[in-house]
């Protein structure tokens, strides 16, 4: 069987676009913590939280390009959106 490899994973994402950009998930920076180990990929997709919602299909889009890579027996992403730091208080 073949091992699938990070570099052959982050080429498969890069197929995936976001479609108010235009451009490709990996290039925008969004693929992050990607591991690939024993044929399972797992990875987060970093977007802004006001688009957290709209993004659940490039979330699976992006799911569906890493399992198609040769060699990978499962692959998981999560959607994950940071918070905009907090202000301290003022006195």
């Amino acid at each position: 069987m073949t091992e699938a490899t990070e570099a052959a994973v982050r080429e498969a994402l890069a197929t995936v676009r976001d479609p108010e950009s235009g451009r490709d998930i990996v290039s925008l920076g969004m693929v992050q913590g990607l591991k690939v180990r024993d044929g399972l990929v797992a990875f987060a997709l970093e977007v802004p939280r006001e688009r957290a919602e709209r993004m659940e299909p490039i979330r699976r889009a992006a799911e569906k390009a890493a399992a198609g890579v040769p060699g990978v027996l499962n692959a998981t992403a999560v959607l994950t959106a940071h918070r905009p730091a907090a202000q301290p208080a003022r006195p």
